[in-house]
């Protein structure tokens, strides 16, 4: 069972997915990264918005809070740290055991009534009770209800932290 995160906070920008969200905490320590991210409008207290990354890699969409899009080197990336909002239930970041908000469901009409018939929709609190399996264990605290999701599923929910206290 996977639980990273359980002292966290702070962790760099690219330890996130797509459809995952943070506020800039650090631009890191080479003063060069960080002059040109601050010219291009990324400060510490950003929001920040992973759209895509590259297939091998190389550079990372972001959308700031401002509405603005972006192409960012990984270099640039791997030297911010961020606190993180949101990210797929699927993440890495997911804690075992934590409740979380689910913010938004991103599957078409089939996929969102998939969702509704096992009780699941946009601001309900869940828990994943099991990381690294085939079908993840999902428990809605809202229904005290078990359900199971495939993979494939849980990478379209997006949910939020309810709290920083929490990861401390």
């Amino acid at each position: 069972m996977r639980n990273k995160m359980t002292t966290a906070q702070h962790i760099p920008v690219s330890a996130l997915q797509p459809q995952s969200e943070c506020i800039i905490r650090s631009l890191g320590h080479d003063e060069k990264t960080a002059q040109r991210l601050a010219q291009m409008g990324i400060l510490p207290g950003t929001h920040l918005r992973i759209i895509r990354v590259a297939p091998l890699g190389g550079t990372i969409e972001v959308t700031s809070g401002q509405g603005q899009s972006f192409a960012l080197r990984q270099q640039d990336v791997a030297a911010m740290v961020c606190d993180p909002i949101s990210m797929p239930l699927t993440s890495e970041l997911v804690i075992t055991g934590q409740t979380y908000r689910v913010r938004v469901l991103l599957g078409g009409k089939t996929f969102l009534k998939r969702m509704e018939q096992k009780g699941l929709r946009e601001g309900a609190l869940v828990q994943i009770q099991q990381t690294g399996v085939k079908h993840i264990p999902v428990y809605i605290v809202d229904m005290d209800k078990q359900i199971e999701l495939g993979k494939g599923e849980a990478e379209k929910i997006i949910v939020e932290v309810i709290s920083h206290e929490s990861f401390s």
